[in-house]
């Protein structure tokens, strides 16, 4: 057996697609997450694998689709013979890539979710999803005239057959019985990814939204476990964490970038949050790369 360690550091691409083969070795990889979020995709056609993640094993056979999002961290392995794909993409590439898309916050649901579909359940947009990957592999491989817009093109396309198998299996009665908060607090998500940076009062997003402060608050706290201003103080953290690991840009300057008019308030604000200093966090952050960051579990 031999094993490829995925790079998740900073400097890393932001999309890497690879073809595994039949070979005479089980095959492994060892996923992390550092400096930069990232999915996972697993195209399986043949033989078997296996994800270990924490205390936890998922066992799986071809025809099988697995998709691992953002904070996911382990180890994959196939037996030996396995053919198919595997494909990693930062959170910042799939936004960019699913944001302009008529069915974002569907998609945006579905990449945030774990998901395995075998046999007849993976039957849906397999196929597709099999030929996305062979073409984005292509055009990692020999990039020419138009390769970002090709690249995102095969990247959306993969995330709406997979969103299309997801709904497949899903019973419409859970759907029914959850009425529509799905749905508002998936358009107020993507509301707060637009507005984040801009203070918006809770007020105004129910406004924008058609619904009072209160059901907005319900269906957050159902459907998320928190209230609407913790979603947006977690969207602005996780922003900030983002921005003091990766830039070298004054403190001051990354609160004014994030809309915070007094470098004070937002020092207060993060250590709220953080229970250390911006400075000190940056500092910690870069001296043990991974290890500090805030958790995304909630978001979006």
């Amino acid at each position: 057996m031999f094993a490829d360690a995925i790079d998740l550091a900073g400097k890393s691409a932001a999309l890497h697609v690879e073809r595994f083969t039949s070979g005479l070795a089980a095959r492994s990889w060892s996923l992390r997450q550092t400096q930069h979020r990232r999915a996972h995709l697993l195209v399986m056609e043949s033989r078997r694998g296996t994800a270990t993640m924490r205390d936890s094993t998922i066992a799986f056979g071809a025809p099988a689709l697995l998709w691992l999002p953002c904070g996911y961290e382990g180890t994959l392995q196939v037996e030996a013979g396995a053919q198919g794909y595997l494909l990693t993409v930062t959170d910042d590439l799939l936004t960019q890539t699913i944001a302009g898309s008529a069915e974002a916050l569907h998609l945006r649901r579905t990449v945030d979710r774990l998901v395995l579909l075998e046999d007849a359940k993976a039957s849906q947009g397999f196929a597709a999803m099999s030929a996305a990957s062979t073409m984005l592999t292509h055009e990692l491989a020999m990039p020419g005239r138009g390769s970002a817009t090709l690249l995102s093109a095969h990247l959306l396309l993969l995330c709406l057959h997979l969103w299309r198998a997801v709904i497949a299996e899903e019973p419409v009665d859970d759907v029914s019985r959850r009425g529509d908060g799905p749905r508002l607090v998936g358009n107020f998500l993507q509301m707060v990814e637009l507005h984040y940076r801009d203070g918006w009062p809770i007020a105004r997003y129910a406004a924008a939204l058609g619904v009072t402060d209160d059901r907005l608050h319900a269906h957050c706290k159902r459907e998320r476990g928190i209230s609407p201003r913790a979603v947006v103080h977690q969207r602005l953290i996780h922003e900030a964490c983002a921005r003091l690991r990766q830039l070298d840009l004054p403190v001051e300057q990354i609160a004014y970038g994030l809309g915070f008019h007094d470098p004070g308030y937002f020092n207060r604000f993060f250590r709220k949050y953080q229970n250390e200093s911006p400075g000190t966090y940056r500092r910690r952050a870069r001296l043990s790369p991974g290890r500090h960051g805030p958790s995304y579990a909630a978001w979006p």
